[in-house]
């Protein structure tokens, strides 16, 4: 078997073991999820389109060449089969032929197959997790028509009651009041920025205010031994 041959086969191997790994039971689409989203498989992703289909581009050109020679080696004509050993020399070559017929027509077809799968499952596991959040909605919804219903206030789903005069709503939604509360953010942002530039200006201000008093006080012993020294001079 020739090199090319030899490394479709093996990939051949390679995909019968993907597929059946992808297809156990016990392995949720949840995991396979996880698994996607993991760092080396996004390094793989970013690439995945350009790999998929250069080797679908390879295995077609396997493929073609394969069913060429299944062609060429399809008829056996009586004339070459003069020599010996001429018809079981043909016979493996026709075997060949039809060998690498197969090899490549399966492993072209599991390689759409891994590529279906890996669709399916991470199309699945959104639906899961897009189930079980549903599910987790309409068990709110049961116990707050259930409170409702009782007249239970501890089963009230706050988000559901209807706001009235008397009986304000107590849940706000973020997404209807993201504007304002971006201002308001702003504003306190703004406020503490003032604050803090008042802070710095205060203490400057304290600062001069103890520089200037030290000077002042210099400047009054100064003065006090200045009228000290004429006072003695007088007498």
């Amino acid at each position: 078997m020739s090199f090319q041959w030899t490394f479709l086969a093996t990939f051949l191997y390679c995909e019968l073991i993907v597929v059946i790994i992808l297809l156990l039971p016990f392995i949720s689409p949840r995991i396979w999820q996880k698994f996607f989203n993991s760092r080396l498989a996004k390094a793989f992703a970013a690439g995945a389109k350009y790999y998929f289909n250069f080797i679908i581009c390879v295995f077609g050109l396997l493929f073609l060449d394969s069913i060429r020679e299944l062609r060429k080696y399809a008829n056996i004509d009586s004339k070459d089969l003069s020599a010996p050993h001429a018809e079981a020399h043909a016979r493996m070559k026709q075997f060949r032929s039809q060998r690498n017929f197969y090899i490549a027509g399966f492993a072209l077809f599991l390689w759409f197959v891994i590529k279906r799968l890996i669709n399916l499952l991470v199309a699945c596991a959104r639906e899961m997790s897009a189930a079980a959040e549903a599910h987790k909605q309409a068990e709110g919804a049961t116990r707050h028509l259930e409170g409702v219903m009782a007249k239970d206030p501890t089963k009230i789903d706050p988000r559901e009651i209807i706001a009235s005069p008397n009986n304000p709503p107590r849940y706000v939604e973020a997404k209807e009041h993201e504007f304002e509360i971006k201002k308001y953010k702003q504003e306190i942002s703004k406020a503490k920025e003032d604050i803090d530039t008042l802070r710095k200006e205060y203490e400057q201000s304290m600062k001069k205010y103890n520089e200037l008093q030290d000077e002042h006080q210099k400047s009054q012993i100064q003065l006090a031994k200045l009228s000290d020294n004429e006072s003695s001079k007088d007498k």
